[in-house]
């Protein structure tokens, strides 16, 4: 019974998101479809496990500037599981240089995350495929980039209008709007719901 009462209101919402947002829904989806994060979680929220972090993505950027060079986001996730491995090593290196006891774990998985609004840019809310670097018990903030296509690599910069159509651009270049909100609360729905 309860089930039921709560199914029509979701569905309902969703309904009513899909309708108003469906292009721009459409587009955020996309994107999501073609990059590849690095999502670093800290220990905890304290100053040391969150000034760790910082620490372990330095060391992690430093010493990987070279690994992501497939052509297509496929291949790179590719290579991405091909070195859990050898990003465990760095991240543990990292650590453990810093005077830490913690462990770090690393998986590649998809994940959903919130809308994120940089200075040029802004990333829409979704399902994203990402590295993912858990430091210790990997409750605290995080910190994440993307490195497919390769923006957060110094050494490598690419520009995203590289990889993503004009309609893709130009969502990612507007800022962030209302609708962004609506295609947030949309995606939070559909990935609680899967």
């Amino acid at each position: 019974m309860k089930i039921s009462k709560l199914f029509l209101p979701i569905f309902m919402v969703l309904t009513l998101l899909i309708g108003v947002c469906e292009p721009i829904i459409s587009t955020s989806e996309n994107i999501s479809s073609k990059v590849l994060r690095l999502h670093i979680l800290a220990n905890s929220d304290s100053t040391e496990d969150q000034d760790l972090k910082i620490k372990v993505k330095n060391y992690i950027l430093e010493n990987t500037t070279d690994i992501f060079k497939g052509k297509d986001l496929s291949e790179n996730i590719e290579i991405a599981k091909e070195n859990i491995r050898y990003f465990e090593t760095l991240a543990n290196e990292a650590i453990h240089l810093n005077g830490s006891e913690y462990k770090a774990k690393v998986s590649v998985v998809k994940e959903f995350f919130e809308t994120r609004v940089y200075d040029d840019f802004t990333l829409p809310a979704g399902e994203y495929n990402s590295l993912k670097i858990e430091i210790g018990e990997g409750r605290g903030h995080n910190w994440w980039c993307i490195i497919y296509p390769s923006v957060c690599l110094s050494a490598c910069s690419e520009s995203m209008s590289d990889y993503l159509t004009d309609d893709e651009m130009k969502l990612v270049d507007s800022g962030y709007t209302p609708k962004f909100k609506l295609v947030e609360i949309y995606e939070k729905i559909k990935y609680k719901l899967s």
